[in-house]
């Protein structure tokens, strides 16, 4: 959508204001296109890591593996919520899981981890 669609659909008052703001300070060309649809990944991605105990865990087993008994004490937190989190983690494939025995051990995928930020790179254009 262009700048000057969406400037149609603004009240007269909003609208004059605008248009007064861009001649004085020539900010925008009023038919560059406005891209605001984000790859659906991204969002998931940034979701997923905005929760502070799941990117706690990202961390902390970005060079080791561990249980989820260890990671609860580390974090502080009951081993069925970090098992909770560490289930969203492997559905994005962000953590590598191993067992042995009883025992599940974790530890982050950072390949993966470094294929979302890629496609955060990519969808804002940051060059790095």
């Amino acid at each position: 959508m262009k700048i000057s669609e969406l400037m149609a659909k603004l009240k007269e008052r909003q609208r004059r204001t605008v248009q007064s703001c861009l001649k004085q300070c020539g900010i925008m060309d009023l038919e560059e296109e406005v891209d605001y649809e984000v790859n659906k990944e991204v969002i998931r991605f940034l979701k997923l890591i905005s929760n502070p105990i799941r990117i706690s865990i990202l961390k902390m087993l970005r060079n080791k593996w561990m249980c989820v008994c260890l990671i609860s004490q580390a974090l502080e937190q009951d081993q069925t919520l970090i098992s909770h989190h560490l289930r969203s983690l492997r559905e994005m494939n962000l953590v590598f899981e191993r067992r042995e025995g009883k025992l599940k051990f974790y530890r982050t995928n950072l390949e993966e981890f470094k294929k979302y930020l890629k496609l955060i790179n990519e969808e804002f254009e940051i060059e790095a």
